[in-house]
């Protein structure tokens, strides 16, 4: 997926949760995200096969030997980079039989390999078999990342392993929160984040949106107070929070006609003034229609469910004056 972004304080989301695939011999999707961590593993070895006496001799060697080339793939030297590699191979098999077979490879290297781990919780029958996928990964990221874990100020999301143990996270939070056991997926969620707090990979939006329908006000508030984010889902949460604990007062009627001013799109389909697609686009820019329309898929119950909330934004809406729409500048991108 690529976002278009503007001003946020920190990245937007990067890992989502997997696709079931539930035939051995289902084709198994392509996934960009894989390559990206490929590049971060390749980097880490061959940043560790250099001896630097300083920063500056750092970032020297990436200006002279990274920037602006093809990364080339650095071979493995430990039991524990060979199993890494297989599950890269692995991820590039187009049955999962096959993938299952390249992955128990890998665990008999290293039977602490989390990305393993973290692939057969993606391609499991059941999400009882995914949940269990998902512990064996977080306890294999336990031990190798021991000394990290230990450490509050290391940054975990910055270590090859720790990316893929903050995934397994990730993932299994979504299966706890989907199979019904909300307290141990918000306990989970927290966990990241305090793991992450830099959230590259957007758990807030998840954690936000579980809070609403089962947390309490005061993390809610905690959770908007933390980060200075322009997205849709956060703008508009907002609005919906301050509505929900205020009422129709001031300080909700601003907080919404601020989110629209950011995204124009979204209360038109909340009210049914414009239909909400039934399909999920694959890209979106801020403040356009396709952010609006992921939005609300995530979130429509939740204004549905807030008693006078519809008649609140309708009112609010054709209150405020019309904005220039599609004149809004974008920068930046993630992939």
């Amino acid at each position: 997926m690529t976002i278009v972004t503007r001003k946020l304080n920190g990245p937007l989301p990067e890992v989502a949760l997997p696709k079931r695939r539930n035939s051995p011999d289902t084709p198994v999707p392509f996934s960009p995200l894989s390559i990206r961590d490929d590049m971060m593993r390749d980097l880490s070895r061959l940043l560790e096969q250099q001896e630097f006496g300083s920063l500056d001799e750092v970032n020297a060697f990436m200006g002279k030997e990274v920037k602006g080339k093809p990364l080339r793939h650095v071979q493995p030297t430990t039991d524990r980079e060979r199993a890494e590699d297989l599950v890269v191979t692995a991820r590039l098999e187009r049955t999962t039989s096959k993938l299952r077979a390249q992955v128990a490879k890998a665990l008999k290297l290293d039977a602490d390999c989390v990305s393993a781990h973290l692939l057969l919780a993606e391609v499991a029958e059941s999400s009882a078999k995914s949940l269990a996928h998902c512990r064996d990964s977080i306890a294999a990221g336990d031990r190798v990342l021991a000394e990290q874990l230990g450490n509050e100020g290391a940054s975990i999301w910055h270590h090859p392993v720790g990316r893929q143990y903050l995934s397994a996270r990730r993932v299994f939070a979504e299966l706890l929160w989907q199979t019904g056991d909300r307290q141990l997926a918000l306990d989970e969620a927290r966990t990241i984040l305090r793991l992450n707090a830099g959230d590259n990979q957007g758990v807030r939006y998840v954690l936000l949106e579980w809070l609403m329908r089962a947390g309490s006000v005061a993390e809610i508030d905690a959770l908007l107070a933390a980060y200075d984010d322009g997205t849709a889902a956060w703008m508009f949460t907002t609005a919906l929070h301050r509505y929900r604990t205020l009422g129709p007062v001031t300080a909700a009627a601003k907080a919404l006609r601020t989110a629209m001013r950011e995204n124009p799109y979204v209360v038109p389909m909340l009210i049914g003034e414009t239909p909400l697609a039934d399909e999920l686009p694959d890209t979106f820019g801020m403040g356009d229609p396709d952010e609006a329309t992921l939005y609300l898929h995530e979130s429509i119950s939740s204004w549905y469910d807030a008693a006078g909330s519809m008649e609140w934004l309708e009112q609010v809406f054709h209150a405020t004056p019309a904005g220039p729409i599609g004149r809004r500048k974008h920068s930046g991108n993630h992939t």
